[in-house]
């Protein structure tokens, strides 16, 4: 037997091995769990951005983040992006509208942010993986995945309650039915996202948490 990636490749025919592992010198057999990409469970890298707080902008189809995966082999997948209205200060009566579009080419300009690990020990992010906000540059537009509105005004009690009720006070902009089955949005090598504040505003501040696997 021996291991290819995250993969095992066992020797059939008449030097036929069998898959098995180590345990306190002890030899045992073993069952891998795939999923239907041909990945053994667990072997994914999980990473995050934390975008912290930006204020609104006063300027209409503003792009708040573009996040692009720029490595010529590795795949993304992003699971969760939650947008987490500030409700800090008391926002009268501004609701505002947003879009999750796909880009088609890397961002420039505009403030980087890192990526943290879950785990310590795993293996840094690539760095052609990148998270530009408030970008001044590239990423054109093309498909748009998401309409959407949320209210910034802590005084609107019942529309940040239903902030609670969707996920604990924040939205999450990928369906249900992807992020709960692991198949997330796919981001291929030159392929990215941007999140744009359509309506032009400068009330308010919001902030995102962007979970997602590198294969």
């Amino acid at each position: 037997m021996t291991l290819a990636g995250d993969s095992i490749l066992v020797t059939p025919g008449s030097g036929a091995t069998v898959a098995t592992h180590i345990v306190n010198a002890k030899e045992h057999q073993v069952i891998m769990q795939a999923d239907e990409d041909g990945h053994i469970q667990g072997s994914k890298l999980v990473y995050a951005y934390n975008i912290p707080e930006q204020v609104h902008v006063a300027g209409a189809n503003t792009k708040h983040w573009s996040f692009w995966n720029g490595d010529s082999a590795l795949l993304v997948r992003v699971l969760s992006i939650q947008q987490r209205p500030s409700i800090s200060t008391a926002v009268t009566g501004i609701v505002f509208t947003w879009k999750l579009n796909r880009i088609t080419s890397a961002p420039t300009g505009g403030g980087a942010v890192t990526a943290w690990l879950p785990d310590l020990s795993q293996t840094a992010l690539d760095a052609d993986i990148i998270l530009q906000t408030k970008p001044s540059g590239g990423s054109g537009s093309s498909t748009t995945l998401l309409d959407y509105a949320i209210s910034s005004e802590e005084t609107n009690a019942a529309t940040q309650m239903f902030h609670m009720m969707m996920a604990g006070g924040v939205a999450n902009l990928v369906p249900l039915t992807l992020s709960q089955n692991g198949k997330g949005i796919l981001l291929r090598p030159s392929q990215g996202l941007e999140c744009v504040q359509v309506n032009s505003s400068a009330a308010g501040n919001t902030g995102w948490v962007i979970v997602f696997t590198v294969e």
